[in-house]
């Protein structure tokens, strides 16, 4: 059975898009039954093992079973090969929540819209379903259908009309929007406008740039190292961090960083607010830039600033992932008093004193 969860395991990350809009077939897993000679040596565990697989019959599993007839034994009847559908699979591997969430917004999807073709964009928005409660299930759909209804409205994304949905709440779900938009609506083209996603302060040079993600991946730099900041405010009142590229992430818009060149092939740091939102958005920034090191968010820095922390309305309750025991020890530290330290509000001789640190030599040289 551990080989089994192991294998399911792996499938599940492989295969849930194909399961979730039913174009793939159930987990395959063959069991080897044993020879005469095996059971033989301890017949008590081949029967015992045996009887295991049996028991695992129902609810999603089914057992092939082979017959063999052994000159010592008699006829004996064996499991062969065990198969899983995609809800037992996320049974056995506790992820049944995750399947639950993906199947409720795939199928309130093609409720809605019953002649889209959702498939390609439910497969490679899987993970991103499976992460969504019922609550925001029910705004991605609103939004969606907003949007399709408002092809020419020329609002910014901040200023969409929609209950229940804020600047935050579009920043982490964008991703999901933008790929599942075109089934909805048969085109391309994504009928809401926003800023230019990304300002940048390039070494030595006065004032910053506004550009879109293609505009970046343009820019001729030359620098080695570059940090991501989550804030425009923190990005506009750095110091000039020597051989450093400065670019304000946009939140949950930074892990498309990772698609400029420059930027993967740099020394890349990132430093953003100590509050849930803020490890989340490094744990996804560092899922798409595996060598990222994160700049004051840590244990320190929160006690360093708490007199300046404040309560944190609707703190992200869920799991993050790809942060260093550091980094999640600071965020149980923030979960602990659902705290929110702002960026902006650490002084910025102590920032410069860090940033240096890390990123140059001392601000005194």
């Amino acid at each position: 059975m551990a080989d089994l969860r192991s294998h399911a395991t792996h499938a599940w990350r492989r295969r849930l898009p194909g399961w979730l809009t039913g174009d793939d077939e159930p987990l395959s897993w063959p069991l080897q039954p044993p020879n005469e000679t095996t059971a033989l040596a301890d017949p008590d565990d081949v029967a015992a093992w045996a009887s295991a697989w049996r028991a695992c019959e129902g609810r999603g599993i089914t057992v092939e079973w082979v017959e063999r007839s052994w000159r010592s034994l008699g006829r004996q009847r064996l499991p062969a090969r065990v198969r899983a559908d995609a809800g037992a699979v996320a049974r056995l591997i506790g992820e049944t929540a995750s399947w639950e969430r993906a199947r409720y917004a795939a199928r309130s999807l093609q409720e809605q819209w019953p002649d889209a073709a959702f498939g390609e964009a439910i497969r490679s928005s899987a993970r991103g379903l499976a992460r969504l409660d019922r609550q925001d299930v029910d705004r991605l759909v609103a939004v969606l259908g907003w949007l399709a209804d408002h092809p020419d409205s020329g609002l910014f994304e901040r200023e969409l009309p929609v209950e229940g949905v804020d600047t935050k709440w579009y920043e982490r779900h964008r991703r999901l929007v933008e790929s599942l938009l075109p089934a909805v609506t048969g085109s391309q083209a994504t009928p809401r406008r926003h800023w230019p996603a990304f300002r940048v302060r390039l070494p030595g040079e006065p004032g910053d740039l506004r550009c879109d993600l293609g505009a970046l991946r343009g820019l001729a730099v030359n620098a080695s190292r570059v940090l991501i900041c989550e804030n425009l405010t923190t990005v506009i009142t750095l110091p000039d961090l020597p051989d450093t590229v400065a670019v304000h992430g946009m939140g949950f818009a930074a892990p498309s960083l990772a698609d400029v060149a420059w930027i993967r092939e740099a020394d890349v740091y990132y430093w953003g607010d100590l509050d849930t939102y803020g490890f989340q958005i490094l744990g996804r920034v560092r899922a798409a830039l595996p060598g990222i090191r994160s700049l004051m968010m840590d244990e320190k820095t929160l006690d360093d600033w708490r007199g300046l922390a404040v309560t944190e309305p609707n703190p992200y309750r869920g799991e993050v992932g790809h942060l260093t025991l550091a980094e999640l020890g600071a965020l149980a530290a923030v979960r602990a008093g659902d705290l929110r330290l702002e960026q902006e509000r650490i002084g910025r001789d102590y920032a410069r004193v860090r940033l240096f640190a890390a990123l140059g030599p001392s601000p005194t040289a």
